[in-house]
């Protein structure tokens, strides 16, 4: 059996989060997690779930686009949301040379010094995709203790303006909005669905997967969506896409699954 939680990107849900880990450690359930590269060659209780070599730079730039659409103006208004993006606009600034020129160009505003002192002293591996988000966030702790705070004035347009621009040149004869579906949803879960039936292959335990809930639609029913708080917006933007998504994949192979919340 295959259960599916999808709470991943819900703080509220880390302790149950903990719980699974400390289940698979103990060699209870096997566990696959959202955001690991998925390992076919050996057989370990914790597992990742994506195959994020030659697809996560790209997710990650069409992940900063979604995400940086929000009505605030600056960093400083966002909250951790602000967090969240900034770690994916450095990210993104580091897999993309053209988005780094892009942002050269404002050279003279005034927050563009702070901006750049976050993307100096680079100590980690930025092709270790598995660990490029952990390792971004612990950069930036580092730089905002010797800057005097984080760059919160970077406005929201700038960052979602070069994305786009980005996101154009790389591919110039589609258009943005399928490039976001293909890359951040689409092509992953292709992978994910892969990976699950090579694992659910292999093991005879139940195989638990946490992950964000938007991999299951079209597939949370009403009651499921409320208790996890999805709003219209969620539905609707889901509801949109027509191509065949994660569990689309896993009932075509008639793998049995339930979605725990």
């Amino acid at each position: 059996m295959i259960i599916f939680h999808p709470e991943v990107h819900i703080p509220k849900y880390e302790a149950q989060k903990e719980i699974w880990l400390s289940n698979a450690r103990q060699c209870k359930i096997i566990l696959l997690m959202e955001c690991r590269e998925y390992d076919s060659t050996v057989m370990k209780p914790i597992q990742g779930l994506e195959t994020l070599d030659g697809l996560y730079p790209e997710t990650i730039l069409c992940s900063t686009y979604t995400m940086s659409q929000v009505p605030f103006i600056t960093l400083k208004e966002g909250g951790n949301h602000s967090i969240a993006v900034l770690v994916f606009f450095l990210l993104s600034v580091l897999f993309f040379p053209e988005l780094k020129s892009y942002m050269e160009s404002f050279s003279k505003e005034s927050w563009f010094q702070s901006y750049d002192h976050f993307l100096q002293d680079i100590q980690f591996t930025i092709e270790d995709y598995e660990n490029s988000s952990d390792n971004m966030k612990t950069h930036i702790r580092k730089r905002a203790k010797l800057h005097g705070g984080l760059p919160s004035h970077i406005p929201y347009e700038v960052i979602r303006n070069v994305c786009l621009r980005t996101i154009q040149t790389i591919y110039p004869n589609s258009t943005v909005d399928d490039i976001v579906i293909q890359k951040t949803l689409i092509e992953r879960e292709e992978h994910m669905a892969k990976n699950i039936v090579d694992q659910y292959k292999k093991q005879t335990k139940d195989i638990h997967v946490c992950i964000g809930a938007g991999h299951l639609m079209p597939f949370l029913d009403e009651k499921q969506k409320a208790s996890l708080g999805l709003d219209i917006f969620f539905t609707d933007y889901h509801g949109k896409i027509k191509e065949n998504r994660l569990l689309h994949h896993l009932n075509d192979r008639n793998i049995t699954y339930r979605i725990d919340i």
